[in-house]
């Protein structure tokens, strides 16, 4: 008799959780909309201790949208770096860095 009891609380109990988790796929779904997203901007003053202005070009400003390209400065993977010293005596013998 408790087998049986078991058995039916058991089945009962699982199609009403098949029968809660149709009901909840059936709820509606809003699309995001990015337009609706609220960005709060707060405008903080940060003391890094030092005049960060003697370091800026003159007249820079970040606000500006006057950006080229060009101005970027980058290294190129193909460019060798002379160190000034050998460094393949500080790396052990048989040294790879490309394997694992």
């Amino acid at each position: 008799m408790k087998y049986q009891t078991f058995t039916l609380t058991a089945v009962m109990i699982v199609f009403m959780s098949i029968s809660l988790q149709a009901m909840k796929s059936n709820a509606l779904v809003e699309e995001f909309d990015i337009n609706k997203v609220v960005f709060i901007e707060e405008d903080q003053d940060y003391d890094l201790g030092f005049d960060t202005s003697i370091y800026l070009p003159e007249g820079f400003d970040a606000y500006s949208n006057e950006y080229s390209i060009e101005t970027v400065n980058y290294i190129d993977d193909c460019d060798e770096i002379e160190l000034g010293f050998e460094t393949l005596i500080f790396l052990p013998e048989d040294f790879d860095a490309y394997t694992k």
